[in-house]
């Protein structure tokens, strides 16, 4: 099977961090099954300003194959290959900032493109496979035998995404019109999908994680050592999802613990909401390289997420990697994290949620990796290209 990928996530943006987000996992997972030939993934498009800006300028890590105004294809393995759109529309991407995405994906040139790199790799009846709803009308306008929408979050409850929230509900309008099947993270969004789009045809595809997330030699790191234990771990991004309410009651509960923090701030409000208590630690981003060093060496692992209208119906992939460690890993009830339950020690408050903190015993039964591997989704995708091409 020759499969196209649209991303959510920009290539070169996973490049320099680690592939670590669901739409790579998933690409390098499909790369890896003997059913899959060539994967064309279609980047985000970009102006050389916000390449600028977020020091991606130098491309895209590859064999440079063709290269024609501002489009690029790339050879990055055997299998996978890169189509990248910088534009030269800097001030358009300035006015209309997230618009802007919907625009370009399905810009009649880069539709030409990618259709001309598809021939030049010899792929003429590919798979579609969209995981970004900013490309809704590029996945209506390339021609394939069967195509799939991976919905994964609810982009209607992200608040980056107020004022554009008509678009991207005209967005996934299209997908419905235009997919054969949808696939989402969470019961909430697959029945949300279904309500609201008529769509009837969406398959729950839960996170997963990689069989290999735990290296066979752990080295802890610095900054960790230094760090008194024991320690509550956190690993992923500060955003609007997380539960400063919580996270100020579980650090004065539990003074003689220490709470690490490792991974981006995107929002410098959360943080400046959290209270810099002596027992409190932020270490900043890790490549995904080494991240698994730092989860390993956490005592507990956390996802004190808001519940309820706050949560955004996901699924945290940060879970699955914590429950790769064997550590006795303690959450909010909701974001998907219910279906972990017999895994996962769930919170529904914040007194619960500190008394799960007083021993690190883990009581839960062991995590069945094979069946929550990235392999495994990218197995079932597959299989639901092979189901909808023999209706």
């Amino acid at each position: 099977m020759d499969i196209v990928v649209t991303p959510f996530h920009d290539w070169k943006k996973s490049e320099a961090e680690g592939f670590r987000t669901r739409d790579v996992h998933i690409i390098n997972a499909l790369a890896g099954n003997t059913k899959v030939g060539k994967i064309l993934v279609v980047n985000r498009p970009s102006t050389f300003l916000e390449d600028l800006y977020k020091r991606s300028f130098t491309g895209i890590k590859g064999k440079l194959i063709t290269q024609r105004n501002g489009f690029s294809l790339y050879k990055i393995s055997e299998k996978i290959y890169v189509v990248n759109y910088r534009s030269n529309d800097i001030l358009g991407q300035v006015i209309k900032k997230h618009k802007w995405f919907f625009e370009k994906y399905s810009s009649a040139h880069y539709v030409k493109f990618i259709d001309k790199s598809l021939a030049s790799l010899g792929v003429h009846k590919p798979l579609l496979l969209t995981q970004n709803v900013f490309a809704s009308g590029l996945a209506s306008r390339l021609t394939a035998s069967s195509k799939i929408f991976d919905a994964w979050d609810n982009f209607l409850k992200f608040p980056s995404y107020k004022s554009i929230r008509k678009d991207i509900y005209r967005g996934y309008q299209s997908l419905a019109e235009s997919s054969n099947t949808w696939l989402t993270n969470s019961r909430e969004n697959q029945n949300f999908y279904q309500n609201e789009f008529g769509k009837d045809r969406v398959k729950l595809l839960k996170n997963g994680v990689n069989t290999n997330f735990i290296p066979n030699h752990l080295i802890l790191p610095d900054d960790l050592k230094r760090i008194p234990r024991p320690i509550i771990g956190f690993g992923g991004k500060l955003s609007y999802l997380i539960n400063t309410n919580l996270i100020n009651t579980i650090t004065k509960d539990h003074p003689d613990k220490s709470f690490v923090f490792v991974g981006q701030i995107l929002d410098k409000e959360v943080y400046n909401q959290i209270e810099k208590r002596p027992n409190v630690h932020f270490l900043g981003d890790k490549h995904y390289s080494i991240y698994p060093q730092y989860v390993s060496g956490f005592d507990i692992c956390v996802i004190p997420y808001n519940i309820k209208e706050k949560q955004h119906g996901g699924d945290s992939i940060k879970a699955y990697e914590y429950l790769m460690t064997g550590k006795k890993v303690v959450g909010t009830r909701g974001n998907g994290l219910e279906d972990l339950g017999e895994y996962i020690y769930l919170a529904d408050s914040n007194k619960e949620f500190t008394e799960h903190l007083r021993d690190f015993e883990n009581k839960k039964p062991a995590f069945d990796i094979n069946k929550h591997s990235w392999q495994s989704k990218a197995e079932e995708i597959l299989q639901l290209f092979e189901d909808a091409e023999t209706i």
